[in-house]
């Protein structure tokens, strides 16, 4: 007989993250992606740079006064895992931070600037223009401790990986490992999601 994750006592968001940490992201991928032996999963953080938070790209740099049209928001029919409020401006959380509601550990998440909550996905919206550093200052001066340090050259980075983006455009965010000629660092990323209904 076949016992379910609460007949045995085990938390059934674990277990979800320990089948995805192992590659089982649907029924199929089961089988074709454990191997023998035990799932496992790590709650460990990695140690994160108080100076760059979000991970920048080593040299970085701001660049002259710009202004965007764009932000990213949640819209709650998009996406699962999604618990901000419905056109609540969304920022990627920094590398250190614990999401207050549960997100999949394989996945990294936004920050509603209001409630402070979790958001796996978020969607491009056109503004009217907002200068880089008033959109900064907007977001550090929120009440939410993650995003205090906030700055100029992380609003310009983040915006610019949604410039190009058409309004309605799901996006994610990510923490990837780059490997260049002479270095390697992890990075946050901004990108295009596909999402499947």
């Amino acid at each position: 007989m076949l016992h379910g994750p609460a007949e045995r006592a085990v938390n059934w968001d674990d277990l979800l993250d320990a089948l995805e940490g192992n590659g089982a992201f649907c029924d199929c991928e089961v089988v074709l992606n454990i191997e023998d032996g035990p799932l496992t999963w790590s709650d460990e953080s990695p140690s994160v740079d108080r100076g760059n938070l979000w991970l920048l790209p080593p040299g970085f740099t701001a660049g002259p006064e710009t202004t965007t049209t764009k932000v990213i928001v949640l819209r709650t029919d998009v996406g699962r895992n999604t618990h901000t409020k419905d056109g609540e401006w969304l920022i990627p959380a920094p590398a250190n931070a614990k999401p207050r509601k549960r997100v999949r550990r394989l996945v990294h998440f936004f920050v509603g600037v209001e409630t402070g909550l979790p958001s796996e996905v978020g969607v491009v919206r056109d503004v009217e223009p907002i200068s880089i550093a008033r959109f900064a200052h907007m977001i550090a001066n929120a009440t939410i401790p993650e995003l205090r340090d906030f700055d100029r050259r992380v609003a310009s980075f983040m915006l610019g990986r949604i410039a190009a983006c058409p309004d309605g455009t799901p996006v994610g965010t990510d923490i990837a490992d780059r490997v260049g000629i002479s270095s390697k660092h992890q990075e946050l990323t901004v990108h295009r999601v596909v999402l499947r209904w």
